[in-house]
């Protein structure tokens, strides 16, 4: 074998090996991960290469100066951590961090990067319909694929209540498992 073709299978394995090392990451999350059910607004775009997904807004993206006095030592592009608690349905935060925490009982810590705010900026209430002091958060969850033509059906569910059950594992990252409708699971996400 030629030291190029050599190289090229070098090439080709770490490429395969860092594809199935993302892959697992995923999976890790999803099995490993405390379930966690979201409140969440969706947006239904359609990207011409993409097909469809539904860009999701959570309530826990939108973190309130009132609620979190702290928002001034975030910047923009900060990773944050957002401890969680069950509440009557749905997971709320109650407090944020610049370090992960020790783990609490009956909490979860979600690790997150801080889009906008902070240092008295404004950022967008996707809740509130209107404007805040505050932090605007992204958890890596804010879009999910559903099959070609489905993405209307959770824009504009009519009634239902849209919700994300999603994963956290041990280390704050998040996977989404599943999308619920009026409490009922309509999309559940499977690697295999």
């Amino acid at each position: 074998m030629t030291r190029r073709q050599t190289l090229i299978a070098v090439v080709a394995v770490l490429q395969t090996a860092a594809l199935a090392a993302m892959v697992a990451m995923k999976q890790y999350t999803l099995t490993t991960g405390v379930p966690v059910l979201l409140e969440t607004q969706p947006i239904d775009p359609r990207s011409l290469f993409r097909g469809d997904y539904v860009r999701l807004n959570y309530a826990i993206g939108a973190l309130r100066r009132d609620d979190f006095p702290e928002t001034d030592l975030f910047a923009r592009n900060d990773t944050i951590h957002v401890r969680l608690r069950k509440r009557e349905r749905y997971w709320e935060p109650v407090s944020i961090h610049a370090e992960a925490p020790a783990a609490q009982p009956g909490d979860v810590v979600i690790r997150g990067r801080v889009r906008g705010g902070g240092a008295g900026n404004r950022v967008w209430d996707p809740a509130g319909g209107g404007s805040f002091n505050g932090l605007q958060v992204r958890y890596g969850i804010e879009n999910y694929f559903v099959p070609e033509g489905e993405g209307r059906a959770l824009e504009r569910p009519g009634d239902g209540v849209v919700s994300i059950l999603v994963a956290v594992d041990r280390w704050g990252n998040a996977g989404i498992k599943g999308v619920l409708v009026d409490g009922e699971l309509r999309y559940e996400e499977r690697l295999f």
